[in-house]
């Protein structure tokens, strides 16, 4: 019988956007998060610097980390490890 841990499935496309600029220190953590969930869960990840873009630096200069799952916001500044993980195997989002 075998004991090894297997990674359990996303539903298929799954891809959590996570909006960023550098220097965040809020963002660092909240990526720790993220990259600890999809250890266990497989899902694309887009990490997305909003420095770069005016429009986005607009709409979440103040709010970043945001995460999205599949274009849907689900966090902002902090990242719930147990709650990302439902919303990528449940397929709802908050």
């Amino acid at each position: 019988m075998s004991r090894d841990r297997q990674a359990s499935a996303a539903p298929p496309g799954r891809t959590v956007t996570f909006y960023t600029r550098p220097g965040c220190s809020l963002c660092d953590k909240a990526m720790f998060v993220v990259e600890k969930v999809g250890r266990e869960i497989s899902f694309r990840l887009e990490v997305v610097d909003i420095a770069k873009d005016e429009t986005l630096l607009g709409r979440y200069r103040w709010a970043i980390p945001v995460v999205c799952i599949d274009g849907t916001e689900a966090f902002r500044h902090r990242v719930d490890e147990k709650e990302l993980a439902a919303l990528l195997c449940g397929g709802e989002n908050a």
